[in-house]
């Protein structure tokens, strides 16, 4: 069986970067049968993680229709399930106590940025004599545990997106899995918690390739089944810069709450390393049909405001103005005694007016008449428009019929009857068509305003 996580820090929202992992983790799983999508809050940061981050995180996920198989758990409330383990590595001696400063060790990282090298720790404190290492415990000398790399170690695996990865144990450097203040190390927790949850494939950002490398070693000493990993490429700015707050990246909050939907956001998202045929597919579970882990490019793609918009539109048509009326009514009652009418109105300004909340305002005209305004026009045909009016079938097309029918009898030009009939009837110089103005109106809210 297929297992996938998805695994956010609750140190702040969720963003484009983070809800993309979410979504491929998911269309992942549920391409595969019976495959679960499991969902699990990596807290180990007890200084930055916050139950309210947690509970929108939650929220959001729900929002965008990731549904997770699983009750999720914290890793803060499993320490005494990562003790049992650090117990584990030390009956090995694959684990040994370290007590360089951040001092010493920042000192080490200079020193080896300065000659070119990766940065990794020297093994330093690996092969103190134990009678020093009790005494300085004793005297109550802080430490932290790190794990002790076999010698000549190569943790090399086949990413499923980047390919083939390698690093030596001389690059990776014996790394710290328990700190000084007796909590374990992001990498450690999550390798436990990945093995004991049976995930099968970890998809994740590009940026945890290093952190892959050390969870592999952990797997490899504890003797584990390997996970597939798969490092999908971080989103990027419009400046091909990594996305982050100062650098054009919003928290899916602020998308919900501008009115894009949460179909226009899984569409777009998925087009961020994928490519998919189907311009209108907005169900989850049929894009989880298509997905596939071999189809996800390896360069970084740019978030683009215009490109999401653009997804908000197909999303929006695909709703249909049936759905949108409803969601407009639910922002105010005043639209629902013209439910039965409006949905070819909002259809027809969908391009222009992607967001439920704008259309509220696009349409006030339609539950809130305009103000009476003086036309220095001739209208001496307006009565005789209106009682025309009367006769008309009262659908778009005959109304689109009539108007022009009548223009032409008059012989009046577009401007002069087009326009003085939209301003009467809504107070704009500009909007939808207005056949399907006068429709949504009705024939009597149409004759109460064109009495001038």
């Amino acid at each position: 069986m297929v297992r996938t996580r998805f695994a956010p820090s609750p140190t702040g929202e969720l963003h484009i970067g983070g809800a993309r992992t979410a979504l491929f983790n998911y269309l992942f799983a549920k391409s595969n049968l019976n495959g679960e999508f499991l969902l699990r809050i990596d807290d180990t940061d007890s200084e930055r993680s916050k139950r309210e981050y947690e509970d929108l995180l939650l929220s959001e996920l729900n929002w965008l229709g990731l549904k997770w198989d699983n009750k999720p758990e914290r890793q803060s409330e499993r320490k005494n399930i990562y003790d049992k383990w650090l117990d584990e590595l030390k009956q090995r001696g694959a684990v040994y106590p370290c007590f360089c400063s951040e001092d010493k060790l920042e000192a080490m990282r200079d020193a080896q940025l300065a000659k070119g090298e990766p940065p990794h720790y020297d093994n330093s404190c690996r092969n103190l004599p134990r009678e020093e290492v009790e005494e300085r415990i004793k005297a109550g000398e802080k430490f932290c545990w790190r794990l002790a790399l076999p010698e000549n170690y190569i943790a090399s695996f086949d990413d499923a997106v980047q390919g083939h990865r390698e690093f030596a144990a001389d690059n990776i450097g014996d790394f710290v899995i328990y700190r000084s203040d007796g909590t374990p190390t992001y990498v450690f927790a999550s390798a436990i918690d990945d093995y004991l949850m049976s995930v099968t494939h970890i998809i994740r950002g590009d940026e945890h390739i290093p952190n892959t490398a050390r969870q592999i070693a952990i797997i490899d000493i504890m003797q584990w089944p390997r996970p597939v990993f798969a490092h999908i490429p971080m989103v990027l700015s419009q400046e091909r810069k990594k996305l982050g707050k100062r650098t054009g990246s919003k928290p899916v909050r602020e998308y919900r709450e501008r009115g894009y939907l949460p179909e226009a956001i899984d569409a777009y998202l998925a087009t961020l390393s994928w490519q998919f045929e189907s311009e209108n597919n907005f169900d989850i579970n049929k894009l989880a049909k298509i997905f596939k882990l071999d189809d996800l490019a390896k360069s970084s793609p740019v978030h683009d405001e215009a490109h999401l918009l653009y997804w908000q539109k197909l999303a929006m048509k695909s709703k249909g103005g049936d759905f949108i009326a409803r969601e407009l009514i639910k922002l105010d009652e005043r639209f629902k005694i013209y439910e039965d009418r409006i949905a070819l109105l909002i259809n027809d300004l969908i391009d222009e007016t992607p967001f439920v909340n704008d259309l509220r305002d696009a349409l006030n005209y339609i539950v809130c008449r305009p103000e009476k305004l003086k036309l220095n026009l001739n209208l001496n045909w307006l009565d005789e428009f209106v009682n025309n009016l009367r006769a008309c079938e009262w659908t778009p097309e005959s109304i689109e019929k009539f108007l022009r029918s009548f223009m032409k009898d008059k012989k009046l030009k577009g401007r002069e009857f087009f326009h003085p009939v939209r301003v009467i009837l809504t107070g704009l110089e500009k909007g939808a068509a207005l056949p399907l103005i006068i429709y949504a109106l009705g024939f009597d809210e149409c004759a109460a305003r064109l009495k001038i």
